[in-house]
């Protein structure tokens, strides 16, 4: 059995930056490209005595860094266009519900058709509502609950005795209602500001640092979170009215 020399880690450590790096460009142009890429090591390698991990490390230097080789792969692929689906995707998943339904699933079938988003994000928008805004309705229009009660009035009782018992879900405390609500207006809305920031700024990698990530390590555009504070403020208005309305 062949034992993994030095040199060997080091290759498999390049081509494996080089692959996360090439993570948004096309899966077949990315494969090939690493297929050509570590062919061109393997000739350049049989040049070198084994064990020669400086001059492999120049042969690398010379082929260009991971990111190098990213940006130029990147820039000799045509622009990638987005269609009016995938702009239409987001609201869809929002408001489609109100369609009879049927809006909201043409959005998760324009969310899952798409390349555009990674599998999260379409967990994301197929779980965080069913039905959008409208589950949201359906929620809080349902009753979580019954109460079922029953009386009895024995000889010599003025007032039967009544025994009720409730079934279903808990009466939560006021303040936990209103987080509980507050989060369930809130979700959808967070689901369908994520799929509209990715579809305009794509996923973050060293070729892409000013992309989006589930953790972003970078500051948002002003305009974004003021954008984004609006419908959070506008959802909490909406859900304290409520509240108060029915009690």
């Amino acid at each position: 059995m062949n034992e993994r020399t030095t040199s060997d880690r080091i290759v498999e450590e390049y081509l494996s930056d080089l692959r996360e790096a090439l993570h948004s460009v096309n899966f077949r142009s990315a494969k090939e490209f690493v297929a050509e890429i570590e062919q061109h090591i393997s000739e350049g390698r049989m040049s070198l005595e084994v064990g020669d991990d400086v001059g492999l490390r120049n042969l690398l230097e010379r082929i260009g860094t991971p990111a190098a080789l990213a940006r130029e792969l990147r820039e000799s692929e045509p622009p990638r266009t987005t269609g009016a689906m995938d702009r239409a995707t987001p609201w869809l998943i929002l408001f489609g519900g109100f369609a009879f339904g049927i809006g909201w699933l043409v959005g998760i079938y324009g969310l899952w058709s798409s390349k555009t988003w990674r599998l999260w994000d379409k967990l994301l928008g197929t779980l965080i509502w069913p039905g959008g805004l409208l589950g949201n309705f359906y929620v809080f229009l349902s009753p979580l609950g019954t109460t079922a009660c029953s009386g009895f009035q024995g000889p010599g009782q003025t007032s039967p005795t009544m025994t009720c018992v409730h079934h279903g879900l808990p009466v939560l405390p006021r303040g936990l209602q209103f987080i509980a609500g507050f989060v369930i207006v809130a979700a959808p809305f967070f689901t369908s500001v994520r799929l509209g920031w990715v579809l305009s700024r794509g996923y973050a990698d060293v070729t892409n640092p000013n992309g989006v990530r589930v953790l972003k390590s970078e500051h948002p555009t002003p305009t974004m979170v003021r954008v984004t504070w609006l419908v959070i403020g506008l959802a909490v208005a909406a859900f304290a009215i409520f509240v108060f309305a029915v009690h």
